[in-house]
């Protein structure tokens, strides 16, 4: 059996980009990609901040909620935020493509 992290790897078209994930050693790089994103950032609560759907303004409501990022960064964290950032339901209605969230990293 195959876990689901595997397999939503395996989703990913640009691996190469995927690999670079491992450099980001500061959470203000995905702070200012998800703003370009055109995410909304909060900041505060359990974890330091938490990547939210622009259009829905209720932080208590977890279909606003795409990711959070905790104030310790690592490559296999930077993994799971950048997949539940490309697989979430809110990235796939705000029409945003992987080549623009590489794009946002700086990764293209």
């Amino acid at each position: 059996m195959v876990s689901a992290y595997v397999m939503s790897e395996d989703r990913i078209k640009n691996k190469e980009c995927f690999r670079k994930l491992e450099s980001i050693k500061r959470v203000d790089v995905w702070i200012t990609a998800a703003g370009r994103l055109g995410f909304r950032v909060v900041n505060g609560g359990k974890h330091p901040y938490t990547i939210r759907d622009p259009k829905n303004l209720n932080n208590d409501d977890i279909r606003s909620l795409v990711t959070t990022i905790p104030s310790g960064i690592h490559s296999g964290i930077n993994k799971i935020i950048a997949k539940q950032i490309l697989f979430s339901p809110v990235t796939e209605h705000l029409g945003i493509t992987e080549e623009q969230f590489w794009e946002a990293l700086g990764f293209k």
